[in-house]
């Protein structure tokens, strides 16, 4: 992407750093500007109404009941909240961190668990990255993804101990399994209190050994583990790659040394990583990157305002293979061209047709699309570059106007990668 103006910049900044714009709410942001959109993004204010908003009630989700209703509906309830969100970039940053520390609701059973838990990603994920790792490692839904619950000093589960290195923080080649190993033993004891659903550490079920782990000597326990880990010299490059890759598509090594450094030299705080990848991007240093179907449609309902039924839309993200918290395995989803497999791209084109039917007659979206001015439908749609390439053009020009037209466009190569 190469940002030529401010329009341009915004509407990339809309589609990778939140859920995109309706028009009026992207003329809004125009006339604030780019780098002052970015700070509103990132303002303590947004943060703080993102905290206060716990989204979802926990009397509908008691913790004695695995019922798979109340999961359906604690995840048809985030689906539909991202497309509507006042805080959009928290709630993008919550939407990256469940694909990085993942846990799943197949196996952890408990609606309020995993609802907790993107709580959490939307409360902390723009914070400390210190204080969120050491919140994971202890948050209960993945104690019990990971088997951490049953983890004991006489007999440690290494489960999360590996992905914590692995996938989540140091990447491989940066640790052996002895540090796996001392890290098992280090993090055990930790277990989750069903009456509550809270983490709670049983001393009698902690290995207090102190062992080498990272090359740091003394660990034994969850904040001298958080101290080794986050003091690796590979830490900060991972998370600064990660967000880079979440925002920017890719990072080339100095776009990656800059991050990182803006990353360390702010210890570690995320938001601080953020504002280097978005101000890079509105500069034009980002990467085109295949939207996922979750934001995908996100970004559809949102420019449209349909409020298309739940279960239609559970069952299209099903079939295009991305339900949230309901992540395939450990590593999370799959990312760029393997979004364009056959059944995605066949779910992708029936969940917009329903968001397409849905959508209000008032909306300034299906009135570009009922139009005869494709470069108007583009406008609307907030696409960066507000233009059509001769394939889709043809496509969307023989299209009935209106709804048809509509659904049409948002399967465009154009719509769906940012």
């Amino acid at each position: 992407m190469r940002a030529v103006d401010d329009r341009a910049a915004l509407c990339w900044l809309a589609r990778r750093a939140g859920f995109g714009l309706t028009p009026e709410e992207l003329d809004a942001a125009v006339r604030r500007g780019p780098q002052a959109e970015i700070e509103r993004l990132l303002s303590s204010e947004q943060i703080a109404s993102a905290v206060s908003n716990r989204l979802w009630d926990d009397a509908d989700l008691p913790l004695t009941n695995k019922d798979r209703k109340e999961g359906v509906a604690a995840i048809g309830l985030w689906t539909t909240y991202m497309a509507v969100t006042p805080t959009p970039l928290v709630d993008r940053l919550a939407w990256m961190w469940h694909g990085h520390f993942v846990s799943a609701l197949d196996k952890v059973k408990v609606a309020r668990l995993m609802a907790n838990q993107i709580r959490l990603f939307r409360s902390a994920g723009l914070g400390d990255f210190t204080e969120l790792l050491r919140a994971v490692i202890i948050d209960p839904a993945m104690l019990v993804y990971l088997d951490g619950a049953q983890s004991t000093g006489t007999e440690p589960n290494e489960n999360f101990g590996r992905e914590l290195l692995e996938l989540f923080t140091v990447g491989l080649g940066a640790f052996d399994e002895n540090d796996v190993k001392a890290g098992a033993a280090a993090l055990s004891g930790w277990t989750v209190d069903r009456q509550t659903g809270l983490a709670v550490f049983r001393l009698r079920r902690h290995d207090d050994t102190a062992r080498t782990f990272l090359g740091r000597e003394g660990v034994h326990d969850v904040d001298t583990v958080v101290g080794a880990v986050v003091g690796h010299p590979q830490l900060a490059a991972r998370i600064a790659a990660l967000v880079g890759g979440e925002l920017l598509g890719s990072a080339n090594e100095a776009l990656l040394a800059e991050l990182t450094a803006a990353f360390t030299a702010n210890d570690l705080n995320i938001a601080d990583l953020v504002r280097a990848a978005l101000s890079a991007g509105v500069g034009g240093r980002a990467e085109p990157v295949v939207l996922a179907p979750v934001p995908w449609l996100a970004i559809a309902m949102r420019l449209t305002g349909a409020t298309p039924p739940v279960g239609a839309l559970g069952l299209g993200l099903r079939t295009a293979g991305q339900v949230p918290m309901l992540p395939p395995n450990v590593a999370g989803w799959p990312g760029g061209v393997a979004w364009f497999g056959t059944s995605t791209v066949v779910a992708r084109a029936n969940l917009a047709a329903v968001v397409a039917n849905n959508t209000p007659g008032t909306s300034t979206v299906l009135r570009a699309a009922a139009s005869n001015d494709l470069t108007e439908l583009a406008v609307a749609l907030g696409l960066v570059d507000p233009t059509f390439g001769d394939g889709s053009s043809s496509a969307l020009a023989a299209a009935k106007p209106g709804v048809q037209r509509l659904a049409l466009a948002f399967c465009t190569p154009e719509f769906v990668v940012a």
